[in-house]
């Protein structure tokens, strides 16, 4: 059965587009950052209120836009399973997704640099003051799984393709916004988003739909917040050990 799409379905496309085009153009700005930096450089004191305040301006539009630019069927939102199962069942396909990812990571032998780097990332995002990580938590591990799905998995991917009639497109379209979009994070983090794109795909054209697909991604966001006192012991491990492998070559 063919899905009708909504009659403005062009005008949330033409949305996304617009903001596929600035997220992309803002991670390739940030990554040039990065590279000109001498040290790790903490976010400015009202970053954690910025990016709230853009999530609640997507949470926004997408509301006003509910039922004439989208619709459930349209991005891939399917209820014949109860929310909260589709939920578990992308947190759950999470866990596969880390131990599948370790795996890759390890055979390439990148596994501590790319672990350097989302360290030394999430160090740039985070702020320092108590009120603005707040906030930043609150729209990096809440809102944004929600609104990211929707803007580049339920529209970008599935609305698109329905458009369109060319699935192929609309997913190769999605995998290099999806990357494009990460790029400040490295080069080495291509691997680690592509096989993300792969999961959340396979979940938005699964039973499941939309809603595993937030479940995966709400995983994605929580866990490296989970680990960050893990994640900064074991940086600074690493970094003695380099030193002292270093004094002792020398």
């Amino acid at each position: 059965m063919k899905t009708e799409l909504p009659p403005l379905t062009n005008c949330v496309l033409f949305f996304v587009a617009v903001i596929s085009v600035v997220y992309l153009y803002s991670s390739i700005a940030q990554r040039k950052l990065i590279k000109k930096q001498r040290k790790v450089e903490r976010p400015k004191s009202s970053f954690g209120f910025l990016i709230l305040w853009n999530q609640i301006l997507l949470i926004s539009f997408f509301s006003v836009t509910y039922i004439i630019g989208w619709d459930a069927p349209s991005v891939g939102l399917k209820l014949e399973i109860l929310p909260v199962f589709s939920l578990m069942i992308g947190l759950g396909f999470y866990c596969i997704f880390v131990l599948f990812l370790n795996k890759i990571l390890n055979l390439l032998r990148v596994s501590q640099i790319v672990e350097n780097d989302a360290y030394l990332v999430t160090l740039r995002l985070m702020p320092r003051q108590k009120l603005q990580k707040t906030l930043f938590i609150i729209a990096v591990c809440i809102l944004n799984p929600i609104t990211e799905e929707l803007i580049f998995r339920g529209v970008l991917v599935h609305q698109l393709s329905l458009y369109t009639n060319n699935y192929y497109l609309a997913i190769f379209l999605g995998l290099f916004v999806s990357v494009g979009n990460h790029i400040y994070q490295g080069r080495l983090h291509i691997i680690t988003h592509i096989v993300f794109y792969i999961f959340t795909v396979t979940l938005l054209y699964s039973d499941v739909g939309l809603i595993g697909s937030i479940g995966f991604h709400l995983a994605g966001d929580i866990y490296p917040f989970m680990w960050l006192k893990y994640q900064v012991n074991n940086y600074k491990q690493r970094r003695r050990e380099e030193r002292r492998a270093k004094y002792v070559s020398n």
